[in-house]
């Protein structure tokens, strides 16, 4: 009606009003979505109409406003990018992603321009834009991640473009610089982000057929994930290592991952996996002992190998196989005395049988087989973005295949309230829109809750506004990764006290198995109590034997308010490794602790 009337404003209110119900049909949703483009294109937001566009998929619209010359060349690039990513006709392809790469590299940003460049495989464009975008990063030397990143780009395109000695110069450089990122971010407890930085090593080891990045990689991923308590996550990746140096014939190093898989398997109660490790383990130092004999190694080489291969079989119980073993190691061309010593040993074993055990690798329902983003491309046009909300929900409306309509939906008016702000910021420079945008905002991207949104929250929180930053830390605790406890770190340190409060209350939503490092970190080095009694809620509520001890710590040596709260989260929670830790340890506890325990164990049917 208020459209009718020319009472655009009124209309384009109303609209998005009713877009704000998410849950809508599609058909129903679309039909208001091509309503507020008309009311878009008559008031000349040409950048929300062509918003719209990418939501509904309508290239013939987007094709209008992205050749009228009235959007700005970073909504053309991705219009053209977006396009690129779904034709089928290469020759069109080619010619897409060319044209994204000339709007890219126009508005300066070198990152993007440089994977258009790669995905239309203009690889010889692509590697100045790289060797570009290392100058830039190496003068600054600021940001080591972002520069080892661009440093593998160079040196993967090097590769393909037929330069080995820049791809070997540009792989040392990414190397050194990746390190150097992961542990500082180790050093300051972002440790998900170091774990990127460890992906990128294997990915660099594979590239240049350096194993050592490789098992530097691996070595370090399988650490983070053990301490985080992903241990079907661990434990896939011991296999992918142990697979990767097997085929780059590195095979003691190959034994020794087993023999770590299959203890670690053990303790985390997978007999079966922990048997095929060990199994392997036994194959592997088998196969060192013959690799070995065969370069005309001293014997003693082959000997160590061979006896650890006969422990590993006796912890198998695979006793008939142990005494094949020893036939070889009285083969060996070893002093007399031992080798019949090893001859006698076979003896005792002429009549064993191995035991019938179950062995096998992780199973399938137990694998994740989402792979590894490439964080080389992603992380760098996140670097790029600068925490623009903008762009980030862009991405995501422009992305149909890898999310849901709603997900979509939410992006879609996010990046409309985005544009609103950027709009009114162009208009009147040096000044900022109103308070009550950026919190809509922050609310708008609360709903979205993907990862890439926590950079535009992020950036949302270096506002001056405390009702901005307090929108924008009740929008993190719906954020169940670790990085958004990066943020939250800096809100519960805030000079606002409200802004604390709220941290406070986030914090007590973020109770997910990988948060117990965090949220350990928090309890140990916050001077608030109440900081720390929302931490021990959350972790109350991580069913893990690591939180289940240091909550049984609280209890017994800690604060009255902290020790309060982990009493009372405790007898709200369901898990069972609490309960296994607190009777096992019970006898050992002081008068209080053990009733303070007790108490928490009747509240729950345990007598």
């Amino acid at each position: 009606m208020a459209n009718a009337r020319g009472d655009l404003g009124r209309a384009r209110h109303a609209l998005v009003a009713a877009l704000g119900q998410t849950i809508a049909r599609e058909e129903e949703y679309a039909a208001a979505v091509r309503d507020l483009r008309e009311v878009l294109v008559a008031i000349g937001d040409m950048r929300g109409a062509l918003t719209l566009d990418w939501y509904t998929g309508s290239e013939k619209g987007q094709r209008d406003l992205v050749t009228s010359g009235r959007v700005p060349v970073i909504d053309r690039a991705r219009t053209y990018l977006a396009w690129a990513d779904r034709a089928e006709d290469a020759s069109r392809k080619q010619a897409l992603y060319a044209k994204a790469a000339d709007e890219y590299e126009s508005a300066g940003l070198v990152a993007q321009a440089a994977i258009a460049r790669e995905r239309g495989g203009d690889l010889y464009r692509a590697r100045a834009l790289w060797s570009r975008l290392s100058q830039i990063l190496g003068a600054s030397g600021g940001d080591f991640y972002a520069a080892g990143l661009a440093r593998f780009n160079l040196a993967r395109t090097s590769t393909r473009t037929g330069e080995p000695a820049a791809a070997r110069e540009a792989v040392v450089a990414a190397v050194h610089l990746l390190e150097e990122a992961a542990d500082r971010y180790e050093t300051i407890g972002q440790r998900e982000r170091a774990f990127d930085c460890y992906q990128v090593l294997i990915a660099i080891g594979r590239e240049s057929g350096e194993f050592e990045h490789v098992l530097e990689g691996f070595v370090n991923v399988i650490r983070i994930l053990r301490e985080d308590h992903l241990r079907y996550y661990a434990l896939q990746s011991y296999e992918e290592a142990l697979s990767a140096a097997e085929k780059q014939k590195e095979v003691s190093a190959a034994a020794t991952l087993a023999r770590e898989m299959s203890a670690y398997a053990r303790k985390e109660g997978l007999p079966a996996v922990a048997n095929f490790g060990t199994l392997a383990q036994a194959r592997l130092w088998q196969e060192v002992a013959e690799a070995s004999n065969a370069r005309g190694a001293p014997p003693s080489i082959a000997e160590n190998a061979l006896l650890a291969a006969v422990i590993a079989l006796g912890e198998a119980g695979q006793y008939g196989k142990v005494g094949a073993v020893y036939d070889k190691l009285a083969a060996l061309d070893l002093e007399e005395a031992r080798r019949k010593h090893y001859t006698n040993a076979r003896k005792r074993y002429t009549e064993a049988q191995d035991l019938r055990i179950e062995s096998q690798p992780l199973p399938a329902h137990l694998r994740h087989e989402v792979g590894f983003p490439e964080v080389w491309h992603v992380d760098l046009v996140e670097w790029e973005q600068r925490g623009s909300a903008s762009q980030a929900a862009g991405d995501v409306v422009l992305d149909p295949s890898a999310w849901s309509e709603v997900t979509r939906r939410r992006a879609m008016l996010a990046r409309l309230t985005a544009l609103a702000i950027e709009a009114e910021e162009e208009a009147s420079p040096g000044r900022t829109a109103q308070s009550g945008l950026y919190v809509t905002l922050a609310e708008q991207l609360a709903l979205v809750e993907l990862y890439t949104i926590l950079s535009p929250l992020e950036h949302l929180f270096r506002r001056p506004e405390r009702e901005v930053r307090i929108a924008v830390v009740r929008a993190l605790s719906r954020f169940l990764y670790k990085r958004t406890f990066i943020t939250l770190r800096e809100a519960l340190v805030d000079g606002d006290g409200g802004v604390i409060q709220e941290a406070a209350k986030a914090l007590e939503e973020l109770r997910f198995p990988h948060a117990f490092d965090p949220l350990a970190r928090i309890y140990r080095e916050s001077q608030s109590s109440t900081v720390r009694a929302s931490a021990v809620k959350a972790l109350a509520r991580i069913d893990t034997l690591e939180a289940a001890e240091m909550l049984l710590s609280v209890i017994e040596h800690d604060g009255r308010e902290e020790r309060q709260a982990a009493l009372e989260a405790l007898k709200r929670a369901r898990g069972a490794k609490f309960v296994d830790v607190a009777k096992s340890a019970l006898p050992g506890l002081s008068g209080a602790a053990q009733s303070a325990v007790r108490e928490v164990l009747r509240s729950r049917g345990i007598g």
